[in-house]
C-alpha cells in the first residue's frame, strides 16, 4: 500500500480525543490483549488480540519506509515523541512557528518544519517510499480538502466520549466517497480500512 494515509482511534460518537487532547479509553485495546507487536520506529510494544495483531502488524509494515506528517499541535501534545516519531523514518510538521528552542538538536533531526500541508505531503512522500502517514484530524481535513488523502482508517471504540476532537468536523472537500476495504474486528474495537475516491475537483 502506497500513499497517504490517516488513521486514528475514534469513538462511536466521533471524537479521537478528549478536548485536553487525551484520549482515555480510545487506546485501551492496545494492551487489552496477549500477542505483542513492537511499534515500527519507537520504543513501545502493543499487547493486542491476535485479530488486532495481524491487522497492526499489516499497516505497521505498510508504512515502515515511508514518512509521516503531523500538525504542530500533535508535535507539542506528544512532545516530539523524544526524537523519535513514529515510523522510524522522515516527520514533517505543518506549522508557522519554529522548532523549540530547548530541543537538542539530536531530536530534532527526524523532523523538518513545514508551513503547508501540501508542501509537507510532497516532501513526505519524496522522504520515503511513497507512503505518507498523516497525524492530527485537521491534518487529515487539510489532505482531504486538497484530494490527497488515500486511505481513511478508524479504529473503532465502543465508547461515547460526549465531547472533544472529531476525527472529521466541517469541511470543505471535494466530492469524495469512502470504498470499504476492510473490517477486522478485534477485543474492544473494531478495524475499519476504507479508501477515497474523488469523483471531481
Amino acid at each position: 500500500m502506497a500513499g497517504v494515509v490517516a488513521s486514528f482511534c475514534m469513538s462511536l460518537d466521533g471524537f479521537v480525543a478528549r478536548p485536553d487532547d487525551s484520549v482515555g479509553p480510545l487506546f485501551d485495546w492496545y494492551t487489552s490483549g496477549d500477542v505483542e507487536v513492537p511499534m515500527v520506529g519507537y520504543p513501545m510494544t502493543f499487547r493486542v488480540s491476535p485479530s488486532s495483531a495481524d491487522y497492526l502488524r499489516s499497516f505497521l509494515d505498510s508504512v515502515r519506509h515511508g514518512a509521516f506528517v503531523c500538525g504542530r499541535r500533535v508535535f507539542d501534545y506528544t512532545h516530539g515523541w523524544g526524537g523519535n516519531p513514529p515510523g522510524g523514518g522522515a516527520a514533517f510538521v505543518v506549522t508557522h512557528r519554529p522548532p523549540p528552542s530547548d530541543w537538542p538538536a539530536s531530536h530534532l533531526a527526524p523532523f523538518t518544519f513545514v508551513s503547508s500541508v501540501a508542501s509537507a505531503v510532497e516532501q513526505a512522500k519524496a522522504a520515503g517510499d511513497g507512503t505518507v502517514g498523516v497525524s492530527g484530524p485537521d491534518i487529515a481535513r487539510q489532505c482531504l480538502e486538497l484530494g490527497l488523502l488515500d486511505e481513511v482508517r478508524i479504529d473503532l471504540v465502543p465508547v461515547l466520549l460526549g465531547s472533544g476532537v472529531r476525527y472529521f468536523s466541517s469541511f470543505d472537500a471535494p466530492r469524495a466517497s469512502l470504498e470499504q476495504v476492510e473490517v477486522v474486528v478485534g477485543a474492544g474495537v473494531t478495524h475499519l480500512r476504507y479508501r477515497v475516491r474523488y469523483s471531481e475537483f
